[in-house]
C-alpha cells in the first residue's frame, strides 16, 4: 500500500541564516504586525492548514508534519514514503531546496511534490518530480490513482490559541472557507495564483454555519469560540454570508466571533450593523496606499468605513503598503501618518514586492528593474526592485521605523482592541435587537478578561502619553464594570511575572517551536 508524507518547510525559524530571515517565522503577527510591541506581541502559531486539509481528503495513508527540525525530517524520510510532498512559499525556497536533496538522499525511491505559493518560482521544478500549482485534494487523488468524488470535501478542525504578555488568551480555531481572490491587484500572489477566481471550500451559508458549529462543539461544548475565517475576501461572498446571518437570527443563537479578511470595497456594501449581528469582531483590510489606484479602493473612503466599524465595537487589521514608484523619502511619511489617522487595532506594513508570476513582476521583469536577491529576502521587508527615489538600505530601515513609531503613537495593540469593544458595548447594551445585545454582553466580556493587562500595560507603554492614555481606559472600565472582582486582581498579580518571564525569552531569542505530527489512516 502507497504511503504520503506531507510536511511544512523545516526550521529553525525567526534568525538570519542562509536560507532565513529574522522575519521568517510561523507566527504572522509576531513576525510583522505586533513585531515593535515587545511583551504585548501576539504569540500565536499558524500551521500549514491546507496540508491537513489536503491528507483528510485523500484515501491513502498520510502523516502531516508541521515545522520539524532537518533531524526530525530525516528520522521520518526513514519510515519510507512513496511519495513525499513539501509545501513552501518562496522566500522558504531555499529550506525547501535543502528538504529536497535530503529526500533524495535518505529516501532516494520517493516521488517529490511540491506546492504552495513558493510553486509560482519556475526553478521549483527541476528539484522535484511533481508540482501542484492549484488546489491540492483534486491534484493529489489524481496522481495516487484515487477516485475524484463529486462530493463536498470533509474539514478538519484546526485549534488555535494566543498569549499576550504571557497571558494565555481565549482559545479558539480556523475555518478554511475559500481560495483565491477576485479582486486581482497586480501585487497578489493569492490573486493570481488561482487566476482571479474564487474557490469556495464551504459553498453555502448554511454550510459555513454548519462547520462553525461542529468546531466549536468538538473543542468546547457549547461555548463560544472565536472562528478565524481563512479567505480572502469573506464579505465579497455576500450571498453566502448573508445566508449565514439568517441560520444566526433563525436559530437566535450567541453569534461565533469570527476574524476575516475582507476589502473597503466589500465592507461598504453591507449595513455595519449586519456585520455585528454576524459576530464579526475583526477585520484585516488592505489599505495599501493612499495615493494607489487599485480597483477594491476606488471612490471609497476609507477612513469612514474603518470609523464605522470602530463605533460598532469591529476591530481591524489595516495592511499598508510601502514602495510604490510615487514614494519618496518625504512623501512616504504621509502614508504613515494616513496609516495612524486610520487608528487601526493592529497594523501590518510591508514593502512592495513583485511576486513571480503576477503582472506586477512580469512588469518589473521587462522593465529590468528586478534585484538580484536571494529568495529568503522576499519576505516583505526587504527590497527586491530598484526604486526611482529611495535606496534599497533606507526603504528597509523605513519599514522598521514604521512598525516603532506605529507601536510609540498607539499604543499596544491589545488596549485598542478593547477601548473599540467597549464602545460597541456602549452602543449597543441597551438595544432592543437581541443579536446586537447578545453582541454587547460579548463586548463587556471581552473588556473584562483584558482588565488583569491594564497595570503591566501602563508600566511597559512606550511612552508617558501612552501610559496616560492607557489609565483613562482602565478609569472608563471601572466606572462602567466596576473593579472586576477577585479573579481580576489574582490575575492582575500574575500578569507582571508572566510578563517578566516573556520579556527574558524575547531578549534570549527566538525560541523555535514543536514539531507536530497528525496521522490520517495510517
Amino acid at each position: 500500500m502507497q504511503k504520503v508524507l506531507l510536511t511544512t518547510v523545516c526550521g529553525p525559524f525567526g534568525q538570519d541564516t542562509e536560507d532565513c530571515t529574522r522575519h521568517i517565522m510561523p507566527e504572522l503577527f509576531h513576525a510583522q504586525v505586533t513585531r515593535s510591541q515587545g511583551i504585548f506581541s501576539l504569540r500565536a502559531t499558524y500551521i500549514s492548514y491546507g496540508l491537513e486539509y489536503i491528507a483528510k481528503n485523500i484515501s491513502t495513508p498520510t502523516i502531516v508534519l508541521q515545522y520539524p527540525s532537518m533531524d526530525q525530517f530525516r528520522k521520518e524520510l526513514k519510515k519510507g514514503y512513496d511519495y513525499v510532498g513539501i509545501s513552501f512559499v518562496i522566500p522558504t525556497y531555499g529550506k525547501m531546496e535543502k528538504m529536497c536533496k535530503l529526500v533524495r538522499e535518505v529516501s532516494p525511491d520517493s516521488k517529490i511534490v511540491l506546492g504552495g505559493y513558493g510553486t509560482m518560482l519556475p526553478a521549483c521544478d527541476a528539484l522535484a518530480d511533481h508540482v501542484c500549482r492549484g488546489e491540492g485534494v483534486q491534484f493529489m487523488r489524481e496522481l495516487l490513482g484515487e477516485p475524484q468524488s463529486s462530493e463536498p470535501c470533509e474539514h478538519v478542525v484546526y485549534p488555535t490559541s494566543a498569549k499576550i504578555a504571557g497571558f494565555p488568551l481565549m482559545k479558539g480555531a480556523v475555518v478554511l472557507a475559500g481560495l483565491g481572490c477576485p479582486h486581482g491587484c497586480e501585487f497578489c500572489a493569492t490573486s493570481h495564483y488561482h487566476k482571479t477566481q474564487h474557490l469556495p471550500l464551504l459553498k453555502t451559508g448554511t454550510d459555513l454555519f454548519n462547520e462553525i458549529k461542529r468546531v466549536q462543539k468538538t473543542l468546547a461544548g457549547e461555548k463560544c469560540l472565536p472562528i478565524g475565517i481563512i479567505e480572502e475576501d469573506f464579505l465579497m461572498q455576500k450571498e453566502r454570508a448573508t445566508e449565514y446571518l439568517e441560520c444566526i437570527k433563525r436559530e437566535n443563537s450567541v453569534p461565533a466571533k469570527l476574524s476575516c479578511f475582507a476589502s473597503a470595497y466589500s465592507i461598504s456594501l453591507w449595513d455595519p450593523d449586519d456585520l455585528v449581528r454576524m459576530g464579526i469582531e475583526v477585520i484585516w483590510i488592505g489599505v495599501e496606499s493612499q495615493q494607489a489606484d487599485y480597483g477594491k479602493l476606488k471612490d471609497i473612503d476609507v477612513k469612514a468605513v474603518l470609523e464605522s466599524l470602530h463605533s460598532r465595537g469591529i476591530n481591524t487589521l489595516a495592511s499598508l503598503i510601502i514602495g510604490h514608484d510615487f514614494h519618496t523619502e518625504e512623501n512616504i511619511w504621509d502614508e504613515f501618518e494616513y496609516l495612524v489617522s486610520l487608528n487601526p487595532s493592529l497594523s501590518q506594513i510591508v514593502i512592495l514586492t513583485p511576486t513571480c508570476s503576477t503582472p506586477l513582476f512580469d512588469r518589473y521583469k521587462d522593465k529590468g528593474r528586478l534585484l538580484d536577491i536571494a529568495p529568503k529576502n522576499w519576505d516583505g521587508f526587504h527590497l527586491t526592485f530598484k526604486h526611482p527615489h529611495i535606496s534599497k538600505e533606507k526603504m528597509e530601515s523605513l519599514l522598521l521605523d514604521f512598525y516603532t513609531e506605529e507601536y510609540r503613537r498607539l499604543g499596544p495593540s491589545v488596549v485598542r482592541f478593547v477601548q473599540k469593544q467597549f464602545a460597541g458595548y456602549k452602543r449597543f447594551k441597551d438595544s432592543s435587537d437581541p443579536l446586537l445585545l447578545k453582541r454587547a454582553q460579548q463586548y463587556r466580556a471581552g473588556c473584562f478578561e483584558a482588565l488583569p493587562l491594564f497595570p503591566t500595560a501602563i508600566k511597559y507603554a512606550p511612552s508617558p502619553q501612552i501610559a496616560e492614555g492607557i489609565k483613562d481606559v482602565q478609569k472608563m472600565f471601572a466606572e462602567e464594570f466596576g473593579s472586576g472582582g477577585l479573579i481580576t486582581a489574582l490575575k492582575s498579580y500574575a500578569v507582571p511575572i508572566l510578563a517578566s518571564k516573556e520579556k527574558r525569552k524575547l531578549e534570549s531569542g527566538y525560541m523555535q517551536i514543536k514539531m507536530q505530527r497528525s496521522e490520517y489512516r495510517m
